[in-house]
């Protein structure tokens, strides 16, 4: 593919040039490379975004839960009501010593499942995630005759995504957009 880091203003990336448009939110990975940018994604702006600048045709949002966080249930909520198409996962708490447990919650199954079974539904994938290990995805879906737009951040992208994607942009360009304003 022809991978290419745009380094031009946001207004030039041209939505409308991608065609149907279906946007993948690895939320975990999202969350961390946002923290470590001093922000949060208001996902309301987000989908705001999308509908007005592209093609889109839907929005996955892959989230780890923990049971009873009232906070992350009425995010759910909100985003259900607004049309994401949500996969959730319960967190899973591994106790891995005697004073030790480790937090494990990953949808990155459910995601690569869906951007493979929903193929026919768009043009151009963008998937905000850094995580190295979509880059096989994401030359799976291209020689099926599809694009992938990469969005994330350093520190939080693997060499490999970087590489794979038709396009790679940075989370910062939408900061003043997806910004969330308590």
């Amino acid at each position: 593919m022809s991978n290419q880091i745009l380094n031009l203003n946001i207004k030039d990336i041209g939505w409308q040039q991608w065609g149907r448009i279906v946007v993948f939110i690895d939320v975990a990975n999202v969350v961390y490379s946002l923290r470590d940018l001093g922000w949060r994604m208001d996902y309301k702006k987000l989908q705001s975004y999308f509908q007005t600048q592209a093609k889109l045709v839907d929005i996955y949002f892959y989230y780890s839960t923990q049971k009873d966080n009232n906070g992350q249930a009425n995010l759910l909520a909100m985003l259900a009501r607004r049309g994401f198409r949500l996969a959730v996962k319960e967190v899973k708490i591994i106790t891995i010593g005697k004073n030790e447990v480790m937090y494990k919650g990953n949808c990155d199954v459910e995601l690569t499942i869906d951007m493979i079974d929903i193929m026919p539904a768009y043009d151009t994938a963008v998937l905000l995630s850094g995580d190295s290990d979509f880059a096989p995805l994401v030359k799976y879906v291209q020689r099926r005759g599809k694009r992938v737009i990469v969005v994330s951040t350093r520190g939080h992208i693997g060499r490999e995504l970087i590489q794979a994607a038709d396009r790679f942009i940075w989370f910062n360009w939408f900061k003043n957009i997806w910004n969330f304003e308590a």
